[in-house]
């Protein structure tokens, strides 16, 4: 059987070795096929390379520029992660619009886009496998690829590490349904933030609205007091005076608290948002990264919305007219003798 050397990739016809026993044409006509047929695999992998990063970019949100989490399609067609949509929305002078095409939108409540989200997780799981036939990820010790992931201690094991005695009785799950677990878990987390940091908002402006309430009720107040006292002329005005001050200052002491309250909103809003970045931050980072970290970051979060503060209920005492159960009692004294006096009389 006649032997042909073949390339191991396009070479130059000038770098073609032919064994002597071989026709030149013979040479030529099979150089001639193998070119072609390299020439069309090349082509069928630029193709491969060229769709792949395309439906890569696709599956990239516009406002974060990384992996759509939770995607959502809204009327236009275009997809985004549902938190950078609503975040978008909230921070934007355009709020209901697209912000890649700006046409507007009246719908709020979206649902996930399967698919999509499909799609995302397929492209990450293909980058977690690379990883995991890497060198890097074989076993120092057994010399075997990494494919367990160990819940109790957040690392990778192979199938005899995670077998040993020391591993024996944790929890153990494949890394590649592992990372889906934990991503899961990030996101239930991320719209738990999300609804806080929605419901501190709301408190907030009802505790602004409050505020200026509760300030015309005291110029209100103020005024009932003053239309009361002219009631009873035998009251002095300097007890009127009084009873407004006491009232007043009763009522700083309540605005301070409200400002103290709406302080605290204001700071615990600014911690959940900070966090709730993070938690951003963690969930479009690669599989391999985000299953030794998320737990970490997950229970800081889970500290973090413990408390949230609520809008006060602002309340004044009822102070009573000072000098009127005296002034009262006076004209009772007053009184009472010439009743005596009457009752005699009839009698």
């Amino acid at each position: 059987m006649v032997g042909v050397l073949w390339p191991c990739s396009a070479a130059r016809c000038s770098d073609r070795v032919l064994p002597p026993s071989v026709p030149s044409s013979l040479g030529l006509k099979a150089f001639a096929a193998e070119r072609r047929q390299l020439t069309k695999v090349a082509f069928m992998c630029k193709m491969e390379s060229d769709f792949s990063r395309a439906v890569t970019e696709e599956l990239h949100c516009s406002v974060c520029l990384s992996y759509l989490i939770d995607p959502v399609t809204i009327k236009c067609g275009h997809s985004f992660c549902r938190v950078c949509l609503h975040l978008f929305w909230e921070d934007s002078l355009l709020p209901g619009h697209c912000p890649t095409c700006r046409k507007r939108t009246k719908q709020k409540d979206f649902r996930t886009n399967i698919v999509l989200k499909k799609l995302v997780s397929i492209a990450k799981q293909a980058s977690l496998k690379k990883y995991l036939i890497s060198e890097e990820n074989k076993c120092v010790t057994h010399k075997e690829p990494k494919g367990i992931f160990c819940m109790e201690t957040r690392i990778y094991l192979c199938q005899l590490c995670s077998d040993s005695l020391i591993h024996r009785d944790h929890r153990h799950a494949p890394i590649e349904a592992a990372a889906e677990g934990e991503m899961e878990r990030l996101l239930k987390q991320m719209a738990s933030l999300q609804e806080k940091i929605q419901e501190i908002k709301e408190n907030l402006e009802a505790e602004c609205r409050m505020k200026l309430l509760f300030r015309n009720f005291l110029v209100m107040r103020e005024d009932m007091i003053r239309t009361e006292y002219r009631k009873w002329r035998a009251v002095p005005h300097e007890q009127e005076d009084q009873h407004i001050v006491r009232m007043k200052n009763e009522g700083d002491c309540v605005l301070e608290k409200l400002g103290e309250s709406e302080a605290m909103m204001i700071q615990k809003s600014k911690q959940l948002r900070e966090m709730f970045q993070e938690l951003m931050a963690m969930s479009q980072e690669p599989y391999v990264v985000l299953l030794q970290d998320v737990d970490i970051i997950l229970r800081r979060s889970e500290a973090v919305e413990l408390s949230v503060p609520q809008a006060m209920k602002p309340e004044l005492s009822a102070l009573p007219i000072t000098g009127l159960t005296e002034s009262f009692n006076h004209f009772k004294d007053k009184l009472s003798p010439r009743i005596f006096d009457c009752t005699e009389t009839v009698c």
